[in-house]
C-alpha cells in the first residue's frame, strides 16, 4: 500500500493579515512622523503676559472737578485709595471678563487700587496673587529715554516701607520673600526718576523671563498706567503704541522663538506691531 501525500492547507487568514500590515506600514510611519512634528510644537507654546491697569481712582478725575468748589466734591475725588463710581463699574466688568480667560500665575502692584482691582476676581475664583513691589506706579518715561543707562537710586529695590496687607485681604495675596518692602522711588532729580522707572521695569522683565520664559504659561500682571507702558516698551520695542493705557485696559505681549516679546493686544483690542 503506497504512502499518500498529505496536503497542508494554506493559512489564508495569516497571509491576508500580513498583506494588510504591509499596506499599513507606510501610513503608520507617516503618522509617527506627523506626531514627532506636533509634539515639539505643543511644547513650544509661547508664554503670554497680560497686563491690566487698575480701575479708575479718585486721583484720576481731579481735573474734571477743578471748576467745582472742593467742599462740593464727593469723597472719592482726589483719593487714590477709592474707586470712582465708573471705576467700580470697570472693576466689576473686568472681573467677568477675566473669568473667561486662563492664567497660570497672577502678580499685582502692592498699591491699594491695583490690589482691589484684582481682588474681586481672586475671591470669585479662589485664586491668589503675588505682590510684586516692582509693579508700583512710576513717573512716565519718554520714548526716546527707554534705552537710558542713567543710574537709579541705590536703595530703589527694597528700600521703601514694608508691604502691608489688611487682614481681610491676606487670604488672597502672597508676598515674595525678596519683595517684602516697597520700592524707594525718592529721586534727587528728573534724570534719576527716569532711571528708577526703567530699573523697576527691567527688574519686572527679568523676573518674568527667569520664572516663566519659554514655559508656555499665561501670566497676569495688575498695575498702573505709566509703569505698564514702560514695562511693555521694555519687553517689546520703545515705539509700542501705548500712549494711552486705559483704566482696566489690557495689553498682552507674546513671547517669540528668540525670547523677545511682541505686542498682540492693547486696551483689550487686537494690535499687531509693525
Amino acid at each position: 500500500m503506497g504512502t499518500r501525500a498529505v496536503k497542508i492547507p494554506k493559512n489564508h487568514g495569516g497571509s491576508k493579515r500580513s498583506s494588510l500590515v504591509k499596506r499599513l506600514l507606510p501610513l503608520l510611519f507617516f503618522a509617527a512622523w506627523i506626531l514627532q512634528g506636533i509634539q515639539p510644537a505643543l511644547a513650544q507654546e509661547p508664554t503670554r503676559i497680560y497686563y491690566v491697569r487698575h480701575g479708575q481712582g479718585g486721583h484720576n478725575v481731579v481735573s474734571e472737578w477743578n471748576s467745582i468748589p472742593k467742599d462740593q466734591w464727593p469723597p472719592y475725588v482726589g483719593n487714590e485709595n477709592m474707586f470712582t463710581p465708573k471705576g467700580e463699574q470697570q472693576v466689576a466688568a473686568l472681573t467677568k471678563e477675566l473669568q473667561g480667560m486662563k492664567f497660570d500665575f497672577i502678580a499685582t502692584s502692592p498699591i491699594w487700587r491695583a490690589r482691589n482691582t484684582i481682588l474681586p476676581y481672586l475671591k470669585e475664583t479662589s485664586r491668589k496673587a503675588e505682590i510684586w513691589p516692582e509693579l508700583a506706579e512710576t513717573p512716565g518715561v519718554p520714548v526716546e529715554r527707554i534705552a537710558s543707562d542713567s543710574k537709579p537710586s541705590a536703595d530703589l529695590i527694597g528700600g521703601g516701607e514694608a508691604v502691608r496687607l489688611p487682614e481681610a485681604e491676606q487670604p488672597f495675596f502672597l508676598i515674595r520673600e525678596d519683595g517684602k518692602r516697597q520700592a524707594n522711588q525718592k529721586a534727587k532729580d528728573p534724570e534719576q526718576q527716569i532711571a528708577n522707572s526703567l530699573a523697576l521695569a527691567r527688574k519686572t522683565a527679568d523676573l518674568i523671563k527667569e520664572r516663566f520664559g519659554k514655559s508656555g504659561k499665561s501670566i497676569l500682571l495688575v498695575g498702573h498706567g505709566n509703569s505698564g507702558v514702560t514695562l511693555l516698551r521694555t519687553l517689546t520695542t520703545p515705539e509700542s503704541p501705548t500712549t494711552n493705557l486705559k483704566n482696566t485696559g489690557i495689553w498682552m505681549a507674546e513671547e517669540q522663538s528668540d525670547g523677545t516679546f511682541r505686542l498682540k493686544l492693547l486696551n483689550s483690542k487686537p494690535c499687531v506691531e509693525k
